[in-house]
């Protein structure tokens, strides 16, 4: 009872600091994508279609980080990471704004889920064979996709 009461008011906590952001502060969340994207996000019609594209740009940074980090390759692993932080926390933020409809979010966050599980996956394993002076880019990547995983675990566990 008293878990399910934190987890309420840290809810509530995470909502309110969303809600108050600024117009300007939405530009500078978007640092890291590419014009493309950023009109894309801003123009979708829906928490799901906007969900959908940050968790595309997610994947393609995904496959960068892992490609440069591989190639050794520091400013393009470092530009990828950005795009690939700015994505996720994209989609956290899309999600959480969505809380009020209840089978809607659901599912948004059913998907926001699966979807941090796969990237973790594919960096946990990114991490095993990266060179040491590049395993900061993967953990830093890391670190954003499990604090979001960890959320919409959280959310999800309301479900039940």
């Amino acid at each position: 009872m008293v878990l399910r009461f934190i987890q309420q008011i840290l809810l509530v906590a995470l909502v309110l600091c969303r809600m108050l952001c600024s117009p300007a502060m939405l530009a500078s969340e978007l640092e890291g994508l590419t014009t493309e994207e950023k009109e894309s996000v801003q123009q979708a019609k829906d928490a799901e279609q906007r969900l959908k594209l940050y968790l595309e740009i997610a994947e393609a940074r995904l496959k960068e980080i892992v490609l440069h980090t591989r190639k050794l390759d520091r400013e393009n692993s470092a530009k990828a990471v950005s795009g690939f932080r700015t994505a996720v926390s994209g989609a956290d933020d899309c999600v959480a704004k969505e809380q009020s409809d209840g089978k809607a979010y659901r599912k948004l966050v059913t998907q926001l889920h699966k979807a941090m599980k796969k990237y973790n996956f594919v960096l946990l394993h990114a991490l095993d064979k990266a060179a040491e002076d590049f395993r900061k880019y993967i953990q830093s990547a890391y670190e954003v996709s499990q604090r979001v995983q960890d959320s919409a675990e959280i959310q999800m566990a309301r479900f039940r």
